[in-house]
């Protein structure tokens, strides 16, 4: 599975912060100054990320469209089918959804690396529009989330996949992350608690990340970047705190974007595309948050 090229859409509307909540202390805490916001459906925005890709295939040749959003235009039909149908993808193409936040993009990978052999060609997008769940004064939620989507060309290649790959579940801290079904829960708005969930992503992902690390260490394999979710400036230097690796090599760009939840590592491909100029070159994705899930892979050349 080699990931030929990723684009990204970013929403139209740019807002500051502080114009939402006269707060310094809450800007210097996230690193976030501006957030985006899409007035278009989430199918439209998609559609924003996927204008380039016939530059790169022939959209004649996919045969799979894999959709991550937790913001569905419509429960029915599967937003992918309508997404396809905009693209003019062939009609001998199969499309399906999948229902999963911040860790999204890498689970995603980890199915498409088992379907590429048979799938050649596959399109993995994924947008999510987090702003309209938000409560105009949840704080926790309103000054980081962003709306965006990706669109990443997955190419059948032998040489190139993902070699290692930890996962992580548990429902039973669903509370701290959810938005529910009608009203029935905080008036149907997003619910973030977000020091329980850094506390899970410091004693949970950040071990997963460890142990991928040292899975490459144990087997000669050069890191040439860990892409974490952006999820704002106290999480990922946190974990930058917590790994004893060059601080460098972990990605950020938190900063220029805001949080765009499933968008936010294919974000990060697009700002610092992946490099297998060396021997025995990897990288490193970590996807984590809703669910409680995490996701760490470590994709590269396969054979050196």
């Amino acid at each position: 599975m080699r990931l030929l090229k990723t684009e990204t859409a970013l929403g139209a509307k740019k807002i500051a912060v502080n114009s939402l909540f006269d707060n310094d202390d809450l800007i210097q805490k996230t690193g976030i100054e501006y957030v985006y916001q899409s007035d278009d459906s989430t199918v439209s925005l998609a559609l924003t990320a996927c204008t380039n890709i016939e530059k790169y295939i022939d959209k004649n040749s996919i045969k799979l469209c894999m959709m991550v959003t937790q913001t569905p235009d419509d429960y029915l039909p599967a937003n992918s089918i309508t997404l396809s149908n905009r693209l003019g993808l062939p009609s001998d193409c199969l499309a399906i959804d999948i229902s999963q936040g911040c860790s999204g993009f890498v689970q995603a990978l980890c199915l498409i690396d088992k379907l590429n052999s048979f799938y050649n060609n596959i399109l993995l997008v994924t947008a999510d529009r987090y702003r309209s769940k938000l409560h105009d004064a949840d704080r926790s939620t309103n000054a980081v989330f962003s709306d965006g989507a990706s669109a990443t060309i997955c190419q059948y290649d032998p040489q190139f996949g993902i070699i290692y790959e930890s996962h992580f579940t548990d429902g039973s801290k669903r509370n701290l992350l959810f938005q529910s079904a009608g009203k029935k829960e905080n008036n149907g708005f997003l619910h973030m608690s977000g020091a329980e969930i850094w506390m899970f992503t410091r004693i949970k992902v950040v071990p997963q990340i460890v142990e991928a690390i040292n899975f490459c260490k144990n087997n000669n394999l050069k890191i040439n970047g860990i892409y974490i979710h952006q999820a704002s400036r106290v999480v990922v230097d946190g974990i930058k705190s917590l790994l004893s690796f060059e601080k460098e090599k972990v990605f950020e760009n938190y900063s220029a974007y805001g949080n765009t939840v499933s968008s936010s590592i294919p974000f990060l491909l697009k700002d610092f595309p992946l490099n297998f100029s060396n021997k025995n070159s990897v990288n490193i994705f970590a996807g984590f948050g809703v669910g409680l899930t995490s996701s760490v892979i470590i994709y590269g050349k396969k054979n050196g």
